[in-house]
């Protein structure tokens, strides 16, 4: 059955806050400064305001028997201001786009986020749903120990010479407890990122990393060249190859442009020299 007139479909709001101890375990789960984000949540909590309310859609009964391959292709986050800490927030998500070939589906999930000031984020999520791997998964070489990880920074403040200029890469990595943590503070469960199984039975060679884990890393470096409480306005993604737990991984980015108050920085993920997820990330200075 094609999901196709799921189309246009506008979601009831669902009304929530950010809560103080959920942004700490959240900040701890993705390896963020625990200083910086106090009054504020980072930008990349949009990640977690998302996992409020895509699983109006994913969790519902005539998509599930689509997703047991849920991919997430490419995500784009807009902030209009800073995620504050304590305060009020109105979620609504939406299907802008569903197209499906076959057993295959992708669909444009979007959100909106208001607050007691008006708009704070808007997002766009493209996943790929599939009632069947594209392919079989590799040799079984089982799951690294529980705790194994690579390298991982904490960011720090960057300075910088401007357009052109390299910034410092962040040594990143994730173990599969770290999954867990993670899922716990995002709401992002999809089992291919800590069941096994699960994720061999959709095609992958084991557990694989959360997409917008590695998205958090990668804005964490975007945001450490900016004092600002709402240091990004726009980070734009794309997932291409996966990352298995324990890999060590590091987050590069160059200053590209350069326009009063705002700079964009193309931002990558790489592992033994293969870009696992790009980015372009526009930073508000001053």
């Amino acid at each position: 059955m094609s999901l196709e007139n799921l189309n246009g479909t506008r979601f009831d709001p669902i009304r929530g806050r950010i809560a103080p101890e959920k942004v700490a375990e959240y900040v701890a789960a993705t390896g963020d400064d625990s200083d910086r984000w106090q009054a504020v949540a980072p930008p990349s909590y949009a990640g977690a305001l998302l996992f409020m309310a895509a699983p109006l859609l994913l969790d519902r009964e005539d998509v599930r028997s689509h997703t047991k391959v849920l991919v997430h292709v490419d995500q784009r986050f807009a902030w209009h201001g800073p995620l504050t800490v304590g305060g009020d927030v109105t979620l609504v998500g939406s299907v802008s786009k569903m197209r499906s070939r076959g057993a295959t589906t992708f669909v444009t999930f979007e959100m909106a986020v208001d607050g007691s000031s008006g708009r704070l984020l808007d997002s766009a999520s493209t996943f790929l749903l599939g009632q069947e791997p594209a392919a079989a998964p590799g040799v079984d070489h089982g799951e690294p120990p529980a705790t194994q990880h690579g390298p991982t920074e904490t960011p720090s403040p960057i300075q910088h010479a401007g357009p052109g200029s390299a910034l410092p890469s962040l040594a990143k990595s994730a173990s599969r407890i770290d999954l867990v943590r993670y899922a716990g503070a995002s709401g992002d469960f999809n089992p291919i990122h800590y069941d096994h199984e699960a994720a061999r039975a959709a095609g992958l060679d084991g557990i694989v990393v959360h997409g917008l884990l590695m998205g958090a890393w990668m804005s964490q470096l975007a945001a450490a060249t900016s004092s600002r409480s709402d240091p990004l306005a726009e980070l734009r993604l794309r997932f291409r190859v996966a990352l298995r737990p324990g890999v060590a991984a590091s987050v590069v980015g160059t200053v590209s442009e350069a326009d009063g108050d705002v700079e964009r920085i193309d931002v990558s993920l790489l592992a033994d020299d293969v870009d696992l997820v790009t980015g372009h990330a526009t930073v508000r200075r001053g």
